[in-house]
């Protein structure tokens, strides 16, 4: 199977504490997000939802920040962006940092949000890896064909997140990282964008996996190019 990578759209426009858009899908705000039963749907690993998977990061890293009596994110689909090209170049060209190594122009967080069209980026970012199945990193495990996976001999092959369990992965890795902490309850945060990037770990019996980028934007609102 090759890499799942898909074209990036803009999907919908936050404003504080709810949702302004024609979709349903998006008629949901930061306290009942989790109603939404799309969220619960069983990530289909041959054709999973970018824009899903992005949309349940920006709402659970609201509610985080709600419960600890901060303000609210606000969306922008220009730091979706950024962060989507960082989690694919990841995976494209195998690196997992802050930095990229291959390209001057998307080096660092402030590059790549530059690259998008922002024009006054003050960047903190955010990355993180997970499994897209529901593994708990270390186990032993039975392999058989390619990408399934057994925790004994004779089981049930171990089955894929819903798009609300990775999300709720994937922030408790960076909520159990005291420096990825402290970018999601930064104070002088203002607006978030989060892109994916899923893919398969060749080297491990080809597990599903993904890369997740948060690009906050701070001190003041993204400026964008016309």
């Amino acid at each position: 199977m090759s890499l799942w990578i898909l074209l990036l759209s803009s999907f919908l426009f936050f404003q504080i504490h709810k949702v302004s858009a024609s979709d349903d899908y998006y008629s949901y705000t930061v306290d009942n997000f989790r109603q939404n039963p799309l969220f619960h749907d069983v990530i289909d690993l041959s054709n999973p939802d970018y824009k899903k998977l992005n949309a349940i990061l920006f709402y659970l890293t609201n509610e985080i920040r709600v419960r600890n009596n901060l303000s609210i994110l606000l969306y922008e689909k220009k730091l979706e962006e950024s962060a989507a090209i960082h989690s694919l170049s990841m995976v494209e060209y195998k690196f997992f940092d802050h930095i990229n190594p291959k390209s001057k122009k998307l080096r660092n967080p402030e590059d790549r949000a530059r690259y998008v069209g922002i024009v006054n980026p003050y960047l903190a970012e955010n990355i993180m890896e997970t499994f897209v199945l529901r593994y708990k990193a270390g186990l032993p495990v039975y392999t058989g064909e390619k990408g399934i996976f057994r925790y004994n001999q004779g089981d049930k092959p171990i089955q894929p997140h819903t798009y609300l369990s990775l999300g709720e992965t994937l922030m408790e890795g960076w909520m159990n990282s005291p420096r990825h902490k402290e970018n999601i309850l930064l104070q002088k945060a203002v607006q978030l964008g989060c892109g994916t990037a899923f893919y398969l770990q060749k080297e491990f019996n080809d597990m599903p996996a993904v890369i997740a980028t948060q690009n906050f934007q701070l001190y003041e609102i993204a400026m964008t190019e016309p």
